[in-house]
């Protein structure tokens, strides 16, 4: 089981990427460059990492709730996954502006804060 719950170097190369394109995209777009260019490259960032998300809930996951090892900060980094989900969802879908402003400010900041959140995940996993 603990071959199942360490990820490998290339999965955990896969994760990293998207994560590190997701931030920089996201950081950008807020420094109002490129719009355009930057929406489909963190769309595009978004499928893979919520791909590779697929694969961490059917096989990391389970293992590590098993195990009882990180869950609190698997927990938490799960719960600003699926916040950053639905709120990009919401960017796209919202009807109203009030519900897309608030879904971008909450984007934003979840997004802004998901490293530490990552970092503190991955230090937990001794």
């Amino acid at each position: 089981m603990a071959e199942r719950h360490r990820q490998h170097p290339v999965m955990r190369a896969l994760i990293y990427a998207a994560l590190l394109a997701l931030l920089v995209t996201g950081l950008l777009w807020k420094l109002d460059m490129q719009r355009a260019l930057l929406m489909k490259i963190h769309g595009a960032a978004a499928m893979a990492g919520m791909v590779l998300l697929g694969v961490l809930l059917a096989r990391h996951v389970p293992c590590g709730w098993k195990k009882r090892a990180s869950r609190i900060s698997g927990a938490a980094l799960l719960t600003a996954l699926l916040s950053l989900v639905l709120s990009g969802y919401a960017l796209y879908y919202a009807g109203g502006e009030s519900l897309r402003a608030f879904a971008s400010q909450t984007h934003f900041w979840i997004g802004v804060a998901l490293p530490v959140v990552f970092a503190l995940h991955q230090g937990s996993a001794g």
